[in-house]
């Protein structure tokens, strides 16, 4: 894999620094608890220090739980005086899309044997229905169509046990007639961390693993459906695990881009679709950098993302990188000190208001943060602190056309057998 383009750190200041190029590593290929393990044991470096505004000393509410409908049981969390929560429902790794009058809706899942896929949206309130059941696994992810239509992809283990040479990335679909199931059929164990984005054209597009731990090579695969049928490509990343996440999204003009973490030598990769052929950026590679990445274009066409760096196994920072000219440069948003691998997925998203400005929402088990980016830096505040339970270190979070945030989250009820409630959360 041929990697191309020059790679700075920068801070937010007229500092600039040189990205020194780390010793490269190279792993052999892991059991799943070794994998797991490994990354908890990360001894990487903090990323280099970046001019931050100090976050926003108002602590969150004291007390903001509210019963979601169904008899959901209420949330523990609290958050800070000018947010709203409501829960949705039980469940985990919820995905979050706006439609097209800008309201709010959100899929998640239940993920076990006799398991589930939920979807809830927002009219005069929150609609709720089961849309899909069996043996899956998240994150998920969500997408509305041209036609309003929502999409949830996810990987299906396809079987009540699970079997390595079963599993593919599914495709849920509802029309008037209910819900569609879509099976991109591909050999392997693959469409692990899917997501998804639908061009204006109604061309799907989507992104998963078909991970290492199975004695995969394929890596990231790419999957594509303009109307008759799947078409599934290996992007050209080489083995890599399943939980390091895979961010997908689409340039102004349409075409698909990706990020994902390169575990073996703890980098962050950009990949970008280039005719028929996958081109490669080395975007940051100071430290264990790249995990849980989440990739967004500006107006301008140009790529940001925010992702992790590792500095300890509870401890790291969420760092922002954006590409100028033929040079990458990145930047701190945050530090977290509530970190824990076994869980964590998602754990930072971006988004742009309407004068192009990005903004950050990130997660540990102990808080939810939001940041917006000004010329002195990054202003970050807490909204959300965790109660009785963990949170799950997964957010999904978008601007509306009035520069609202929408965000989806879950607050764990059982770590053990991984388990949660669905949140909703807005400003009011």
């Amino acid at each position: 894999m041929s990697l191309t383009g020059q790679f700075e750190k920068r801070s937010a200041g007229p500092h600039v620094a040189t990205i020194v190029r780390k010793p490269r590593l190279f792993f052999a290929a892991m059991a799943l608890a070794l994998v797991v393990l490994a990354c908890g044991e990360s001894n990487a470096e903090d990323p280099a220090e970046t001019t931050t505004s100090p976050a926003s000393s108002d602590p969150p509410a004291t007390s903001t739980t509210v019963e979601g409908s169904g008899a959901v049981p209420e949330l523990t969390l609290s958050t800070a005086p000018d947010w709203q929560v409501t829960a949705l429902g039980r469940g985990v790794k919820p995905a979050l899309d706006l439609d097209e009058d800008d309201l709010p809706a959100v899929a998640w899942i239940l993920e076990r044997r006799g398991g589930f896929i939920a979807f809830a949206s927002l009219a005069d309130s929150w609609d709720q229905e089961t849309v899909f059941e069996g043996y899956f696994y998240g994150p998920i992810d969500l997408a509305f169509d041209p036609e309003n239509r929502p999409n949830i992809v996810i990987h299906d283990h396809q079987a009540d046990t699970f079997r390595e040479e079963l599993g593919d990335l599914v495709r849920l679909t509802r029309s008037d007639s209910g819900w569609a199931v879509d099976t991109a059929e591909s050999p392997g164990h693959d469409g692990w961390d899917s997501t998804v984005e639908i061009s204006e054209d109604g061309v799907v597009h989507a992104a998963g693993v078909d991970p290492s731990q199975f004695g995969r090579v394929e890596g990231v695969e790419y999957y594509r459906n303009e109307g008759d049928g799947w078409d599934v490509t290996q992007v050209g990343s080489g083995p890599i695990p399943y939980q390091y996440n895979v961010s997908l999204a689409l340039s102004p003009s349409g075409s698909p881009a990706l990020t994902y973490y390169n575990d073996s030598e703890m980098d962050l990769i950009y990949a970008v679709l280039d005719g028929s052929d996958w081109q490669f950026e080395l975007v940051d590679a100071q430290g264990d950098v790249g995990k849980f990445s989440s990739l967004a274009f500006d107006a301008e066409g140009q790529p940001h993302v925010t992702y992790f760096s590792q500095a300890s196994p509870s401890q790291g920072a969420i760092v922002y990188a954006t590409r100028m000219g033929e040079r990458w440069t990145a930047e701190t948003v945050g530090r977290i000190e509530a970190f824990s691998e076994p869980n964590a997925r998602r754990n930072s998203a971006i988004d742009f208001d309407v004068s192009g400005n990005p903004h950050v929402v990130f997660s540990d088990t102990s808080g939810v943060w939001y940041s917006t980016r000004s010329e002195d830096g990054w202003e970050t505040r807490m909204i959300v602190e965790a109660g009785s339970g963990p949170l799950g270190q997964l957010v999904s979070f978008q601007l509306d056309d009035d520069d609202t945030p929408h965000i989806a989250l879950y607050e764990v009820t059982n770590e053990a057998e991984l388990d949660g409630l669905v949140a909703y959360l807005t400003t009011g």
